[in-house]
């Protein structure tokens, strides 16, 4: 009997705005993602995704099939928030990353210099069209992973990549 993965794979989608690209949190890859216990999972497309608790904090996407050629920058961008209950934040900075082709940049985050309950956008991370191999595709993710300390209350409500 196969067994269900405790792994969320996201359906990839994404849509096209004025400057740029969404992407809801139905589209992105979550570690633990299908486990109640740790996240709860948006019902619908434009819904967020809620992290109960993990000590491995790993969410991950990515857009390809489109016509990026002409474009050689995009800033990446994560819309969250922390919910009241909020907790493990003050000790566990978050990573962004984002990678187009042989560029990878990393961007380190302090979730808890925001205010509980609002909305903001991160810290945004800029990439520019690298060489090599996957250039029809930029990837991008949000991690803490490194200090094995429990945090939770984090919704995640899209993430935003915008021309430059």
């Amino acid at each position: 009997m196969a067994s269900k993965s405790l792994h969320y794979q996201g359906n990839h989608t994404f849509s096209k705005t004025e400057k740029g690209y969404i992407i809801y949190p139905k589209a992105l890859n979550i570690v633990w993602g299908n486990d109640q216990r740790f996240w709860k999972l948006p019902k619908y497309e434009k819904d967020g995704a809620e992290l109960i608790q993990v000590n491995w904090l790993e969410v991950t996407g990515c857009i390809d099939n489109i016509n990026i050629a002409k474009k050689t920058s995009y800033d990446v961008g994560f819309t969250v928030s922390l919910m009241t209950d909020a907790f493990g934040w003050s000790d566990s900075p978050v990573y962004l990353m984002a990678k187009w082709g042989d560029n990878t940049q990393w961007r380190k985050v302090n979730l808890t210099s925001e205010i509980n309950g609002k909305k903001m956008i991160s810290k945004t991370i800029m990439i520019t069209k690298g060489k090599g191999n996957n250039v029809d595709k930029i990837y991008f993710g949000l991690y803490e992973v490194w200090n094995k300390k429990w945090k939770g209350g984090l919704k995640i409500h899209s993430i935003n990549l915008t021309e430059i």
